[in-house]
């Protein structure tokens, strides 16, 4: 039998108004205001449920939107930030940019569908289990407290018995399940160079020994706390994990749920009662505004939502802010709503288009920020002639 939508201590009828002046306050707290931006990179990855890393330059431009002064995105390339992120496949198995604790629910959260896929590859590959097990413990050994490009590996271990193709298996289930951790060792957000280290060694204080359901619950409590008002299809699409693993993390958890009906979508949106107390009892609610931010392409505070995107696009056709595979393309956002997109151009400036109505003022204000903009992202632009290719700008 199907199991319940969670019982909620109140239900309210949000309006158009009062809809817009929560989804400003929400976008607030996660640094997209003025009077809200961070000052430290593990703190924005905090807010904001990770950084969406499958390209390259989503965690970089994630953090320029978010960050007090907008270079503080080069912090992302210290190793004093690094030590406290870990970039990990978790949601839709794409790969994500977290601060350990989040990861360790994230991670393990999930973790079952990459590794049934890492075993069908390896049985596909007419390859055991004890072989892909005794590979891994020779790369961990060889790895010891290092990291090494996924190639050097290869050539070091490959031999007649064994063969670059069972390395391969065995690095792949090894990272999904926890063994190995990935590193981009670049400092910089248009160039990678891919490295592995066993995770015990690099991240001693991520728990990778949480049970899978002990984790869904705090990866939905916490979806929830973050983009909350939301549906249980928006959480659904957000993690990847089913309805009945929703809706049991929402009943198991801690929090007290408010039921509302907004005009984004037919279905009711929850969010717990404490955060909708913080909104309620918030002083500067009232103002609804947020302002104009640049966001990434694949901006989580997008990639949130699937059943209430109308939040963000108002009366907008998808195709306006999505590209022919579903991404979310870097957008132009004035007091949460998209007015147009923008673009990194080979030879440094970004440039922009705007889709809706604009102001004079609302378009001299995005001429200026498109400068700043641009400014940060040079800041974190290696100049050394390097040819972004498919595979270095999405990591599967």
């Amino acid at each position: 039998m199907a199991r319940a939508e969670p019982n909620a201590t109140q239900e309210r009828e949000l309006g158009i108004i009062e809809s817009a002046l929560l989804w400003n306050w929400l976008l607030s707290r996660q640094g997209l205001a003025a009077s809200t931006r961070f000052s430290s990179v593990v703190d924005i990855s905090n807010a904001t449920l990770g950084l969406h890393a499958a390209r390259l330059p989503s965690p970089y431009t994630t953090v320029v939107a978010r960050g007090k002064p907008p270079h503080l995105a080069t912090h992302l390339f210290a190793a004093d930030t690094r030590a406290h992120l870990i970039t990990v496949r978790c949601m839709r198995k794409t790969l994500h940019t977290l601060p350990l604790k989040l990861a360790t629910a994230a991670h393990a959260a999930t973790r079952h569908f990459r590794e049934r896929d890492a075993q069908r590859a390896i049985t596909r590959a007419g390859q055991d289990m004890s072989t892909i097990s005794a590979t891994i413990e020779a790369i961990t050994t060889m790895l010891g407290d290092d990291n090494l490009h996924h190639r050097t590996i290869e050539t070091r271990l490959a031999s007649p018995h064994r063969p670059v193709m069972v390395i391969r298996l065995a690095l792949k289930l090894a990272w999904e399940r926890g063994i190995l951790t990935y590193i981009n060792d670049t400092a910089c957000w248009n160039k990678e160079h891919r490295t592995f280290a066993v995770t015990a060694h690099r991240y001693p204080e991520l728990d990778t020994t949480v049970d899978r359901h002990t984790a869904t619950r705090e990866l939905i409590t916490t979806y929830f706390d973050r983009y909350g008002p939301a549906t249980i299809n928006d959480a659904m699409w957000w993690s990847g994990l089913s309805r009945t693993a929703v809706l049991t993390a929402m009943h198991e958890a801690s929090d007290e749920w408010i039921r509302l009906h907004t005009p984004w979508s037919t279905s009711p949106a929850y969010m717990s009662q404490s955060r909708w107390e913080e909104f309620a009892d918030d002083p500067h609610t009232d103002t609804g505004r947020t302002g104009l931010n640049f966001l990434a392409h694949e901006d989580v505070a997008f990639k949130a939502y699937y059943e209430t995107r109308s939040r963000y696009l108002g009366s907008l056709p998808a195709g306006q802010a999505f590209n022919q595979i579903g991404e979310v393309l870097p957008t132009i956002v004035w007091d949460g709503h998209v007015v147009g997109t923008w673009s990194w151009q080979p030879d440094k400036t970004v440039t922009y288009s705007l889709t809706g109505q604009t102001t004079p003022h609302q378009r001299n204000t995005i001429a200026d920020h498109a400068t700043t903009i641009t400014d940060a992202l040079r800041l974190g632009w290696s100049s050394t002639p390097h040819r972004l290719t498919d595979a270095q700008l999405t990591l599967l």
